[in-house]
């Protein structure tokens, strides 16, 4: 195998596509790419060295750049899924992404990130819903042959705003949906907020005694559940090993029986959840998944007694289906899960490095793309790296985080 010349850079399009493969899939640190990079041409006895760290960056932000505008013309018809994220910081990053439309398709399962490609993505330090409008009109400008038949939005006033706007059909998600009906009956609750914090102190207790093995799993604050399967799924393990429990671990989780009865309303609202969450999540919107899903809450009801926690949750997602009715007539059935752009931020968040918004955003238009030769050539000999700063000044703010890193670097180069 003989090196493939890139035209105006020393590495050849192999080893760059082993260096952004190993950031953008693989998971690992721009200076790991640079090391991997360095190793692989000295087992093909190619004469390269070591790349820094930095010109691996610059080949994934210019990748990331070519794969956002300028390597596939979308044509027809698609759905979008439009969400913002933050991180450290004021920015804002806001993402759309899109779904080939196909009135034909009767999907089982929920989408993945193959199923999707990244229509556009912008920062700002605030998004009105007037910004958002002008950010879909120039993102769809630049691709005047792709229709948007609706949008698939968490609710948000501005996202709304924003299709209202444009005068594009809104859906909304079916997990915000769900989400914000736990929250209306469980939010306030005092039993599930003692239980948690006693949850809280059993973990600081045990976690490093001989009783580990009983240790509760870390609550986090922003789980959108309110923590509901992680302690239904605690106690039910605690239950199941109680018979063979010493009497000094017993006395360590008697507050449990003093939340017996809330732990059964929320072991009630978990399989709402997830007999929800199956239906919803992978067939989407339509009669036939209303029919589905009212037989399953039928079959449900005759079989437990139901709580007035259920029913609320019950009847919000009746109200879910009774909001789209119109919609449905128009498109027969729709997506309403946005859950693949909530993936998408998590990936970006746990890529390492800096926790801020920043111009890396553009690795997130490679997590669909193949990393191959022939797509290192093209891309680099299309998008140079002043491309990408001008990008980057334009649909990027200054991240407080950077500047305060950057500021720290030169204090400390002048006094050297």
């Amino acid at each position: 195998m003989a090196p493939l010349k890139v035209e105006g850079h020393t590495y050849p399009a192999q080893l760059i596509a082993i260096a952004v493969f190993i950031v953008v899939h693989g998971k690992g640190s721009l200076r790991c790419a640079a090391k991997t990079v360095g190793f692989v041409a000295q087992l093909l006895g190619w004469e390269y060295g070591t790349p820094s760290h930095s010109s691996v960056r610059r080949w994934v932000l210019r990748l990331g750049l070519y794969q956002l505008e300028y390597a596939t013309e979308y044509v027809g018809n698609y759905i979008g899924l439009l969400d913002e994220s933050i991180q450290i910081g004021r920015e804002k990053l806001l993402l759309l992404l899109g779904l080939k439309f196909d009135p034909n398709c009767k999907r089982g399962n929920p989408l993945t990130g193959d199923d999707v490609v990244v229509l556009g993505m912008e920062v700002q330090q605030s998004w009105t819903g007037e910004l958002v409008a002008a950010f879909l009109r120039r993102n769809l400008a630049r691709m005047p042959q792709l229709k948007l038949k609706y949008c698939i939005t968490d609710g948000g006033t501005n996202l709304a705003k924003a299709l209202r706007i444009l005068g594009l059909d809104a859906v909304g998600d079916c997990t915000h949906v769900m989400m914000n009906a736990v929250k209306k009956v469980l939010s306030d609750d005092p039993v599930l907020s003692q239980l948690s914090a006693d949850i809280g102190q059993l973990r600081r207790k045990l976690m490093l005694t001989s009783e580990g093995f009983l240790l509760p799993p870390t609550l986090r604050d922003k789980d959108r559940f309110l923590r509901i399967f992680t302690i239904v799924h605690w106690v039910e393990r605690i239950d199941s090993i109680w018979a063979n429990l010493p009497e000094s671990s017993r006395k360590k989780l008697h507050f449990i029986d003093a939340a017996r009865a809330r732990v059964q309303c929320m072991k009630q609202l978990k399989t709402l959840v997830e007999l929800t969450a199956g239906i919803l999540k992978g067939a989407g919107l339509s009669t036939i998944s209303r029919k589905k899903w009212e037989q399953a809450i039928t079959g449900f009801s005759k079989k437990y007694t139901l709580n007035e926690e259920s029913k609320t949750f019950i009847s919000k997602v009746r109200q879910f289906f009774i909001d789209h009715e119109a919609l449905i007539g128009k498109y027969q059935r729709l997506v309403c899960c946005t859950d693949i752009v909530e993936s998408t931020f998590g990936r970006y968040k746990n890529k390492g490095g800096s926790p801020t918004i920043s111009a890396d955003v553009l690795s997130i238009a490679l997590y669909g793309v193949e990393i191959k030769p022939g797509l290192v050539q093209k891309a680099l000999s299309c998008v140079s790296y002043q491309a990408v700063h001008d990008w980057e000044t334009q649909y990027v703010c200054e991240n407080r985080y950077g500047l305060v890193r950057r500021m720290n670097r030169e204090l400390k180069s002048a006094a050297a």
